[in-house]
């Protein structure tokens, strides 16, 4: 087996280690205990493949990573992960290789160096280290473990009385609440984000002057304004400034989005042969409807990602997106991070992870405005993926992934309807309008662009990729799963292995659910898990009212929500058995079904208006002659007690004369049956009287 950095195995007496890094040249591995306190040690690749097929270690699923949305952090706990974020670069960035940090000749001057520059302990900062490497090397290893604790974080229950230091001036220093943060903000939007430049003393007197002042009237002056006699002070609005401000937003409104671009974005690089590229290109094809052929919805947008070493076709993503839209991105990416078999299935197609692998990557390289975006930036910085991006008008600094669209297009263009030709040039009087051609749906040219991916990562001949001497000597072929096999197992190789819980829960798209008693509603879908069921969440809800859920999910197929746990981890919930009619279909593919569903029904509901129209005018009809006839025939000598009188008498002959009608008797029997019905109606009268 290939062993891959950040792999768990676990010994038969319990204890865990993790794979921290891999020496292809000497087949050594460096290991992790992740109960103990000890340094990483050495260990032969060959050893620990033994101890693995002998069952002595077993790989086993990595649950200790914590997956945690940006927006769940508080202030502190993004201050101390970003502090010791910098003292592990700080670290590493003395080492001239990452294995170095491994072997503790090397690593103690380092740590010495880090220790003084930033004075904290050695105790603290090993514990520091190896909770970076016992997290798996991302960001989030760093946070502090306040969800273990009570109500840590929160804000405080604030009253009349001022928390915090005494103010030496009476009128300077109050509780800053929300009311005062927003004002705050307000302030800051008006009067410090702009070209003017403002200083922050200009920007909090005048937040001073539009919310803490009084109209007053002077008699040499005239109407004047006097401050408040509680205002907050410059300390306070300096460190609320400092927790609310968003640097990137200060730079791009006070100096411009050009000079954030040029002198301040930290990750801009060139093209090179390792980590991914990545980019979308609307498709030369158009597509119809998946509930209407006969609508045509235009071209679509194809997300694609690529591995720049091996050409190989990593994932994608094909919907109605922009070009740079987030969900598009995301599950683009999210695609080619996990593993494909599922995916594949939907569409008919079998296959192993072996005919598509999967990863994550250190690096990415994609175009100006492509993965740009605050949320996007995070989702990548978290999973531990630097970005590059090429200069405007540079497509041949990408050119493997351009070329990876332009073989998709010479193998699906020939057998497709509806495919573009001569770009926007104006069409020839006589030519047909390729429009109309269309007739392939978005499943349809899903399926097609899988069958041909597959194609090219497993018998796609790269004849002009040159071979280095190692691999012409090793025999490798020029087929891109050929050469993914020689990446992954050569020093090359910097392919890592997340949990995919951490992938969705940074890539896919979040969003609010409700549970109720019905089950967990997100967009008119209804979903349920077993662990809620036995937990009596829909039994509380059904009591005290539906609450609010954080969930996650793939646009793409809604056939099952995510939903956040309070220990950090995800929750799958199902669709409810009785709406599997929507199972496997994309968000925007459900919201045509459901709009074409209303669309019949108000047609369904004008035709029964009609026909209920209709309905009443006929029972008024008969209920008007009915009312006609009893009054023609009614006996005025029967009083009201009379007639009300024996009825369940008279409801007992009036059966049994309808059943004889049912019977259909002949007009003799009929004519003894009325008369039996006459002689019994007499004696009922006489009893009565």
């Amino acid at each position: 087996m290939n062993f891959i950095v950040n792999q768990l195995f676990r010994h038969s007496n319990g204890n865990v280690i993790r794979l921290l890094h891999i020496n292809r040249f000497t087949d050594v591995l460096y290991v992790l205990n992740m109960e103990g306190n000890r340094w990483p040690y050495p260990m032969q690749s060959k050893d620990l493949l033994e101890a693995v097929q002998s069952n002595m270690w077993m790989e086993v699923p990595d649950t200790y990573i914590r997956a945690v949305p940006e927006e769940n952090l508080n202030m502190k706990e993004r201050e101390k992960r970003d502090k010791a974020w910098k003292m592990i670069m700080a670290f590493l960035g003395e080492l001239e290789s990452e294995e170095l940090a491994f072997i503790g000749s090397y690593r103690k001057p380092a740590i010495d160096t880090v220790l003084r520059k930033y004075q904290m302990s050695y105790n603290g900062f090993k514990a520091l280290l190896l909770k970076y490497w016992k997290g798996g090397g991302t960001k989030n290893s760093l946070l502090p473990n306040y969800y273990k604790c009570g109500s840590s974080g929160e804000s405080r229950n604030l009253s009349n009385r001022k928390v915090g230091r005494p103010c030496k001036n009476g009128r300077y220093g109050i509780n800053i609440d929300d009311k005062v943060k927003r004002q705050f903000r307000a302030g800051l939007n008006k009067y410090y984000y702009n070209e003017r430049n403002n200083s922050l003393k200009f920007t909090y007197e005048m937040i001073l002057k539009d919310y803490y002042t009084v109209d007053c009237t002077d008699d040499k002056a005239g109407a004047i304004l006097i401050l408040a006699k509680a205002v907050p002070s410059y300390n306070q609005f300096l460190y609320w400034f400092k927790k609310i401000n968003d640097t990137k937003k200060e730079i791009i409104q006070r100096q411009g989005l050009r000079n954030y671009q040029q002198n301040y974005r930290t990750i801009i690089g060139a093209s090179t042969s390792e980590g991914w590229q990545f980019d979308s290109t609307q498709f030369d094809i158009y597509l119809v409807s998946s509930t209407n052929r006969n609508v045509i919805v235009g071209r679509p947008i194809l997300h694609l990602a690529v591995c720049a070493f091996t050409r190989m076709i990593m994932g994608f993503c094909i919907s109605f997106e922009s070009l740079n839209g987030y969900g598009g991105e995301m599950l683009a990416l999210y695609n080619a991070m996990t593993s494909k078999k599922q995916f594949c299935k939907k569409y008919g197609i079998d296959i192993e992870d072996t005919e598509w692998p999967y990863g994550v990557p250190s690096k990415i390289l994609t175009d100006q405005g492509a993965l740009e975006g605050k949320r996007i930036e995070h989702a990548i910085e978290q999973l531990g993926i630097a970005i590059q991006q090429t200069p405007p008008y540079h497509a041949d600094y990408k050119g493997i992934i351009e070329q990876a669209f332009e073989q998709l297009n010479v193998k699906i263009k020939p057998f497709a309807d509806g495919v573009v030709v001569k770009g926007n040039q104006a069409k020839e009087r006589g030519q047909k309008d390729y429009r109309l051609q269309a007739t392939m749906t978005i499943d349809e040219f899903t399926k097609v662009v899988i069958k041909t991916v597959l194609f090219h990562n497993n018998h796609h001949v790269l004849k002009d990729y040159v071979l280095t001497e190692e691999m012409i000597e090793l025999g490798v072929e020029k087929i891109p799963i050929k050469l993914w096999n020689y990446y992954v197992s050569s020093y090359k190789g910097s392919v890592r292995m997340l949990p995919e819980e951490l992938i969705r829960i940074n890539l896919l798209p979040i969003d609010t659910a409700t549970l109720t008693a019905r089950g967990v509603s997100f967009r008119k879908m209804l979903y349920a898990s077993p662990e809620l069921l036995a937990a009596g969440d829909f039994v509380e809800a059904r009591v005290n009212g539906s609450r609010k859920l954080k969930i996650c999910y793939n646009p793409l197929d809604i056939s099952e929500i995510y939903m956040y746990r309070d220990d950090g981890h995800l929750q799958k919930l199902a669709l409810l058995e009785h709406l599997l009619t929507y199972a496997g279909k994309g968000q925007d593919e459900v919201a045509a079904l459901k709009e074409y569903e209303q669309d019949k029904d108000r047609k369904n509901q004008e035709q029964e208006l009609q026909a209920k129209i209709q309905l009443y005018e006929e029972l008024e009809v008969i209920v008007e002659n009915a009312r006609e006839e009893s009054v023609a025939e009614r006996d005025p000598n029967l009083s009201k007690a009379q007639r009300i009188r024996g009825i369940k008498d008279n409801q007992q002959a009036e059966r049994m004369l309808q059943r004889e009608i049912l019977r259909e008797p002949v007009p003799e029997a009929s004519m003894e049956l009325e008369e039996e019905f006459d002689e019994f109606a007499m004696f009922r009268g006489g009893r009565d009287e």
